[in-house]
C-alpha cells in the first residue's frame, strides 16, 4: 500500500516539476499575461482540489462512522456470543447429569418392578401343598387365605413403591427433555447470532477498504494540493522574475556577457559531461510501474551518485533560474546556447545565484541524497539526455 502511494505521488511531483519546466522554457520570449492566466488556472485547480478533499473528509468521517458502528454491533454479538457459548456448556453439563439421573431412576424402577413380580411368583407358587385329605385341604383353605392377605399387603407395599419410582423416572425425563429443548432453543439463538456476527465483521471489512480506498485518494488529493501550492508560489517568482528581466531589457540593462546564438551547441551531442557519476535508476521516455501499472512520462533521467556528490553543469551558460519544489528539493535551470536548457533537481548547498554566468564543470551544489534528475531541452522539446552526454562519463 506504501508502495502504491508513493508510486503516485512520485508520479503527480514528475508531472508537475515537467509541466513547470517546461513553462518556464516556454515564456522565455513569451507573453507575461500568459502566464498570469496560467497562474490563475492553476490558482483554480488548487481551490477545486481544495473542495475535493473536504468532500473526501465528510465521506472518510461517514464511513468511519459506520465502521464504527459496526465494530461495536459486532462486539455486542461477539459478547451475547460468548455468553450463550457458557449457557450451552453449562446445559450441556445439566443435560449429561440428568441422563445419569434418568438411567439410574430407569434401572430402579425396572428393579422394583421386577422385584415385585418375582415376590408375587415366590408367594402364590412356593406355598402351595399337595395334601389331599381334609386336614390338607383346611389347611389349604387357611394358607390361601394367609397368603391372599399377604400378596395384598405385599401387592399394596410394592406398587405404591413401584409407583414412586415411576413418579421420579417421568420427572427426570421430563427434565431431561426440557434440558435438550431448552439447549436446542438456545443453540438455535446461538447460531443467528453467529450468522449476524459473521455479517456485520464482513460488512465492517468492506468499509475498511473503503475507509483505505479513500484514505489513498485523500492522500493523492493532498499530494496533489501541495504540488500545486508549490507550483503556484513557483509561478509567482517567475512572473516577478519576469516582470523585472522586461523592465531591464526596457532599460537597457540586459547582460551582454554571454553570446546566446553561437549555432554551436548542436555539435556538443555525445560529447558534455554527466551532472554527475552514478547509475541511470530512471531513463528517458515513456514507462509503466510494475506494481501499480500506472504509466508516466520521464522527460529526463535519473542518476543515482553518491551522497553528497558534487553536481556540476552540463555546459557554459547562465542561471536562469533557481527554485524548489516538494519532493525535488532545490532545482536549478541554466539557459545554454541556441534555446538549450538544462535543469538539475534534487541540490543542497547551492554554490550559485540567479543569472550568474557559469561555464561546463562549473559546481552547481551538492545531492545530499545521491539522486539527481536531470533534463536536457530545446527551447519546449524534451531531448533524451542519455544521446548527449559521455557515457563514460556517468559511470
Amino acid at each position: 500500500m506504501n508502495i502504491r502511494r508513493v508510486s503516485i505521488s512520485g508520479y503527480l511531483l514528475i508531472a508537475f516539476f515537467s509541466i513547470f519546466i517546461f513553462l518556464f522554457i516556454s515564456v522565455k520570449a513569451g507573453d507575461i499575461v500568459e502566464q498570469k492566466g496560467e497562474l490563475e488556472r492553476i490558482k483554480n485547480e488548487i481551490e477545486g482540489s481544495e473542495k475535493r478533499l473536504d468532500s473526501l473528509k465528510s465521506v472518510e468521517q461517514k464511513i468511519l462512522k459506520d465502521v464504527s458502528n459496526y465494530e461495536q454491533k459486532a462486539s455486542m454479538d461477539k459478547t451475547v456470543i460468548n455468553r450463550l457459548n457458557k449457557q450451552l456448556s453449562s446445559l450441556r453439563k445439566d443435560i449429561n447429569e440428568s441422563k445419569s439421573e434418568l438411567d439410574k431412576s430407569t434401572d430402579e424402577y425396572n428393579n422394583r418392578h421386577n422385584r415385585f413380580l418375582n415376590n408375587l411368583k415366590f408367594y402364590y407358587y412356593g406355598t402351595r401343598s399337595n395334601d389331599d385329605d381334609i386336614n390338607g385341604a383346611i389347611k389349604r383353605e387357611k394358607d390361601a387365605f394367609e397368603r391372599l392377605v399377604y400378596l395384598k399387603s405385599l401387592a399394596h407395599y410394592d406398587k405404591s413403591d413401584v409407583l414412586k419410582s415411576r413418579e421420579y423416572l417421568a420427572a427426570a425425563d421430563d427434565e431431561y427433555a426440557g434440558l435438550v429443548d431448552r439447549e436446542k432453543s438456545v443453540s438455535s439463538v446461538r447460531d443467528k447470532k453467529k450468522t449476524e456476527y459473521t455479517i456485520v465483521t464482513a460488512q465492517k471489512e468492506t468499509r475498511e477498504k473503503d475507509l483505505s480506498k479513500l484514505r489513498r485518494k485523500k492522500e493523492s488529493e493532498v499530494d496533489k494540493l501541495l504540488t500545486l501550492s508549490a507550483a503556484a508560489q513557483q509561478m509567482e517568482d517567475l512572473i516577478t522574475r519576469l516582470e523585472n528581466a522586461r523592465l531591464a531589457r526596457e532599460s537597457g540593462d540586459g547582460r551582454a556577457d554571454f553570446n546566446f546564438n553561437t549555432g554551436n551547441f548542436a555539435s556538443y551531442k555525445g560529447g558534455l559531461p554527466a551532472p554527475v557519476k552514478g547509475k541511470i535508476t530512471r531513463s528517458f521516455g515513456w514507462k509503466t510501474d510494475p506494481i501499480t501499472y500506472l504509466k508516466s512520462y520521464s522527460p529526463g533521467i535519473e542518476i543515482k551518485g553518491n551522497k553528497f556528490a558534487s553536481v556540476i553543469a552540463v555546459a557554459d551558460g547562465v542561471v536562469s533560474y533557481i527554485g524548489n519544489l516538494r519532493g525535488y528539493g532545490n532545482f536549478v535551470i541554466v539557459e545554454h546556447e541556441d534555446g538549450f536548457y538544462s535543469t538539475y533537481a534534487g541540490l543542497d548547498d547551492l554554490k550559485v545565484v540567479m543569472n550568474q554566468l557559469v561555464g561546463r564543470g562549473r559546481i552547481l551544489g551538492q545531492t545530499p541524497t545521491g539522486i539527481v534528475k536531470f533534463e536536457l531541452r530545446q527551447g519546449r522539446t524534451a531531448l533524451d539526455p542519455i544521446m548527449w552526454v559521455k557515457i563514460d562519463s556517468i559511470k
